[in-house]
């Protein structure tokens, strides 16, 4: 009876936990009655892997994810506001609490932003937000403010350098450039060394990464990850940090853009893939979600 006790217990457990994956915390968007997933009914690549689901804040404005990063265990993402589908627009990053799916803050960032590709762990208190020919440093507010930080710095990119997405590595900011042709490559600056206009001649150390890389972030092991993805499939890489070799290759959900880990180890991104702009696709995924690493196939 003992034993017929704990069987029942732990299917109810895993169906629970089961159910709790399925459904994202946060508000849902009002403008479609898409059900999250593959159309028609598809199973999402390396769905197992998927821990918690979040609503992406700001879908019903209009507003499309881009950069992720994580700072103390709290998910920033950065957006652009669409409308009549266009590629730029005005730029807010959103504080999520991850346990809670709660936006927890809320930033506008300068007009001078139009996509805000990517963001990135800066020093200690600090995030970069990344776009295409600019970046913004953030100095955050303590965790238990209402806002987010303010903008205190402004860098101008020029020649090869695009803020496409960006990666932190402690002492360094990386910024990678989205290319569907060629050899496009992220680049290594040293913070102690950054200016008010930097390019490729700054950096001291670069790679070649995959074309259409969308993200790109450490683990705590120090090794590079980088996402591939577009409105017809998504892809989480590990690379040589010298020889730009790919040491592994998981698939994901369409359209998965800006990546970053937290203190457990685990995979934070947010697709685009059903957001107004990209409501045609296949995929209806706008979530910020958590991977088990452990669980990649």
């Amino acid at each position: 009876m003992l034993r017929l006790g704990l069987s029942f217990s732990l299917a109810v457990a895993l169906m629970t936990s089961a159910a709790f994956a399925e459904m994202p915390l946060g508000t849902a968007p009002t403008y479609t009655d898409k059900k999250l997933g593959l159309m028609p009914d598809g199973p999402l690549p390396n769905e197992a892997a998927i821990l918690r689901r979040i609503w992406m804040p700001g879908l019903d404005e209009g507003f499309v994810p881009q950069g992720l990063t994580v700072v103390d265990d709290a998910v920033y993402v950065a957006a652009y506001k669409s409308v009549d589908n266009a590629g730029r627009g005005p730029c807010r990053l959103y504080r999520l609490n991850t346990a809670s799916g709660q936006v927890t803050g809320v930033l506008d960032l300068p007009a001078r932003c139009g996509h805000a590709g990517g963001a990135a762990r800066g020093a200690p208190g600090h995030i970069w937000v990344a776009d295409t020919r600019d970046i913004f440093e953030i100095q955050l507010d303590v965790p238990a403010s209402a806002g987010i930080g303010k903008v205190v710095r402004h860098i101008r990119l020029t020649g090869q350098v695009k803020g496409s997405f960006a990666a932190g590595s402690g002492d360094a900011l990386w910024l990678g450039t989205y290319e569907t042709f060629g050899e496009p490559r992220l680049y290594r600056f040293p913070l102690a060394k950054l200016k008010s206009e930097i390019n490729e001649q700054d950096a001291d150390a670069s790679v070649v990464v995959p074309q259409r890389a969308q993200g790109a972030a450490f683990d705590a092991k120090g090794q590079l990850w980088i996402t591939r993805s577009s409105g017809s499939f998504g892809e989480l890489v590990r690379l040589d940090q010298k020889t730009g070799a790919v040491l592994a290759r998981h698939a994901l959900p369409a359209g998965t853009e800006d990546i970053g880990f937290d203190s457990k180890g685990h995979l934070w991104t947010v697709s685009e893939a059903g957001s107004k702009r990209w409501l045609a696709w296949a995929t209806f995924f706008p979530v910020v979600f958590q991977v088990d690493m452990s669980r990649l196939r």
